[in-house]
């Protein structure tokens, strides 16, 4: 999972240097404004993957072309897909409340809307909702967000437990010290 996370990394940081290198014979910048689409979100990965499960590749594509600023028209369907996880693994949907203290509704409602908050008042760190490091581990936090049920009806669910980690630690290779910090290619 690392190595697909390290992937679609790298092929974020491609495709921007892509987009800002297009140019002419004179090396000058041509934007044309009618060339340019949003293909996909990225602020949390797999959250079109998992939130759009029963989704068609049809939704799927729609919500990666939405606007970040019309990404909550989502947080129902996301919601729905919370509820009925939950439901599965037998935590009560109603009563779930994750570790940043919210329940379903206003975790749909973040995730819903694909980017990422900086507050550079306070460490980053993607547990907190608060922007991501290379090395933050956003498969398994994404999982603590939608299956670590603190409420009192949760507490002693036992299958919660082998759903809030994916069980890979770590990359196989270190991120560099430099530009643009991730490993080398396989």
């Amino acid at each position: 999972m690392n190595k697909i996370k390290s992937i679609l990394v790298a092929l974020s940081i491609v495709s921007m240097i892509a987009i800002t290198s297009c140019g002419n014979d004179d090396g000058d910048i041509q934007v044309e404004p009618d060339t340019y689409m949003t293909v996909d979100q990225m602020g949390r990965p797999a959250i079109n993957t998992v939130f759009n499960f029963f989704g068609s590749a049809e939704v799927k594509n729609g919500y990666n072309q939405t606007l970040p600023s019309n990404g909550s028209a989502n947080a129902t369907a996301f919601a729905g897909i919370l509820d009925a996880l939950q439901t599965y693994i037998f935590l009560d949907p109603n009563e779930f409340e994750n570790i940043l203290g919210i329940g379903n509704d206003a975790l749909a409602g973040v995730l819903a809307v694909d980017v990422l908050q900086s507050d550079k008042n306070a460490a980053t760190a993607y547990g907190t909702l608060n922007g991501r490091a290379l090395t933050d581990d956003v498969v398994d936090v994404t999982l603590i967000l939608a299956f670590s049920d603190q409420s009192d009806a949760g507490a002693d669910n036992q299958v919660k437990d082998g759903l809030i980690s994916d069980n890979v630690d770590s990359n196989d290779k270190s991120f560099s010290n430099s530009f643009p910090y991730l490993a080398s290619p396989h």
